[in-house]
């Protein structure tokens, strides 16, 4: 499964404290890509496109509004759920094969991703017809894949090490970054949000998730060394890749992380002991 990037820009938009279901819904119109709901939901309104995901007939994957974000597609439904639209009226028409086999692997992986099990129809929480009596709900929610579903970075997308970050970073995350092999702002704040995704998550800190590497996010730094393995750690690799060091961002602090951390101390005037501390951590992500 591919998930295409379609980077839409949306005005303001909360972040989802909890991801608990997922709500599948039809477009009710024959033929319609991102850009069409997105302008329709700017139309009235709305931040942007309300969905997270749109599958089309010909069984493309797009992303729409961050993942990470609330969705306005559930009317009180919408805190703690992700929504995926199908293109088509499915009152009147018959979904294709590849369009329910990419459904699918969707929502297999997003159940797998989140840990719920919890798949509705948009019928189910609000008064609606939607996703319509045609649509085929129970083969796609609760399809259960052989082996793990892991999406595959889209054909013809930008190539090189900060192009791999950008993409971990919009799935593992579920941010809507631009996947274009370029460290700018916008990636490193992308990279500030994670981190303080994982400092909340791992160490119960309270952060906003902000992108903001202010004194909050400094004095929540932990110290993180040799023998470290995970989100963390590939965070940190993740920030020396963008810096230009040559290393793998696996996730695991072994002796060449280790030298690219004491190389990077050395050129920033810190304390050379190969431990990622509070104030590596604010050269590397400030």
């Amino acid at each position: 499964m591919v998930i295409i990037e379609k980077n839409l820009e949306f005005k303001d938009m909360f972040t989802r404290k909890s991801t608990e279901r997922i709500i599948l819904h039809h477009a009710a119109a024959q033929n319609c890509s991102a850009e069409d709901i997105h302008r329709w939901h700017l139309n009235n309104g709305w931040s942007g496109a309300g969905y997270h995901f749109l599958v089309r007939k010909d069984g493309k994957v797009y992303r729409l509004r961050p993942e990470e974000k609330v969705g306005a597609h559930a009317y009180g439904a919408n805190y703690n759920s992700l929504g995926i639209c199908f293109e088509g009226d499915y009152m009147q028409e018959d979904m294709t094969e590849a369009q329910k086999e990419a459904g699918k692997e969707l929502v297999a992986y997003l159940k797998n991703k989140y840990k719920i099990s919890t798949v509705q129809a948009h019928r189910d929480v609000c008064a609606t017809s939607c996703p319509g009596n045609k649509f085929p709900f129970d083969e796609i929610a609760n399809f259960e894949p052989s082996n793990e579903i892991i999406p595959q970075p889209q054909e013809n997308a930008p190539k090189g090490n900060v192009a791999e970050i950008q993409y971990t970073l919009n799935d593992r995350y579920g941010l809507n970054i631009a996947v274009d092999n370029i460290y700018g702002n916008e990636t490193r704040r992308a990279l500030v949000k994670a981190l303080q995704t994982e400092l909340n998550k791992q160490y119960h800190r309270d952060l906003a998730v902000d992108g903001i590497f202010g004194a909050n996010t400094y004095n929540a730094c932990i110290n993180v060394r040799i023998g470290a393995e995970g989100n963390i750690t590939y965070l940190i690799q993740a920030m020396l890749v963008c810096h230009s060091f040559d290393i793998d961002a696996d996730g695991i602090f072994g002796p060449a992380t280790e030298s690219a951390v004491k190389e990077f101390q050395s050129r920033n005037g810190l304390s050379v002991d190969g431990i990622v501390g509070k104030n590596t951590f604010n050269k590397l992500f400030k």
